[in-house]
């Protein structure tokens, strides 16, 4: 699994000088990009093999821009020329996970503030879009700050100026379109429908064995949970929850996802 890689990957570049690793780090910023568009079994083992020839190499005295060469950018598009290209099929079926995922969530999200419950397909098909426009731009931008061609206050500027644009799309479209096909759901069909999503999310992370998948796991929960709570108590204290679960979710997030890190690192 590229999960797998990427764990090694990691724990291999703590044993390799600053210079190398800030090296390895610019080459794994450039493959971002691109990575959708490759096999990424395949990738992540080149990527991890490469690490370990490095380290083998600066036993010997030889640094990264010795044995890869002076332009990591030239290394990477040599390496992504000799593998596979995702198949039409697998690329299909990695957006259509994306999608899932990224629906459902979003699915979760309006379970918590919006009541009732409605739901509006078209803006999620939009939201899935614009994500994946989203997701491609941000790496491809965070690719050229980490090569110095971009100060670190721009690239954080540009991508939070992206960030609004890519949310008040959805929002617009929302207000304007959303409507279109959309369908209420009484309380008791959309408790049943987030148990369902979470369940799915279950599923998934039992199957793939991924931290980022077991965090939103963790998260979905919170807005489930949250989502269920705000059904039975007063208007006043459902403001409050609806803030402030979400938020203890996060954080939970972000803490599962970095213990798990952490005890695989062990």
């Amino acid at each position: 699994m590229i999960e797998d890689y990427t764990e090694k990957m990691s724990n291999e570049l703590m044993h390799l000088n600053k210079d190398d690793q800030v090296y390895m780090k610019k080459m794994v910023a450039y493959i971002g990009a691109k990575a959708y568009f490759y096999d990424d079994e395949a990738l992540g083992e080149q990527l991890y093999n490469m690490v370990c020839d490095l380290k083998v190499a600066e036993k010997e005295g030889i640094r990264a821009v010795d044995y890869f060469g002076k332009d990591p950018r030239a290394m990477v598009d040599q390496v992504l020329a000799e593998l596979p290209r995702r198949s039409l099929g697998s690329y299909a079926g990695l957006v259509f996970i994306l999608g899932v995922i990224l629906v459902g969530m979003r699915y979760l999200m309006d379970f918590t503030w919006m009541m009732p419950l409605k739901i509006q397909p078209l803006t999620y098909v939009v939201f899935l879009l614009n994500f994946l426009v989203f997701s491609q731009f941000i790496m491809w931008l965070w690719s050229k700050q980490s090569y110095g061609e971009m100060k670190w206050s721009w690239a954080i500027f540009i991508s939070v100026i992206s960030l609004t644009v890519f949310l008040n799309i959805v929002r617009l479209f929302s207000i304007y379109f959303g409507y279109i096909g959309s369908l209420f759901l009484s309380d008791g069909w959309a408790i049943s429908l987030a148990v369902l999503v979470l369940l799915g999310f279950a599923v998934m992370a039992y199957r793939s064995r991924d931290r980022l998948m077991t965090s939103l796991l963790v998260m979905g929960l919170t807005f489930l949970v949250t989502g269920c709570w705000i059904r039975f108590v007063n208007p006043e204290t459902a403001n409050v929850l609806r803030w402030l679960l979400p938020l203890i979710g996060l954080v939970l997030f972000l803490i599962v996802f970095r213990l798990q890190r952490k005890g695989k690192a062990i």
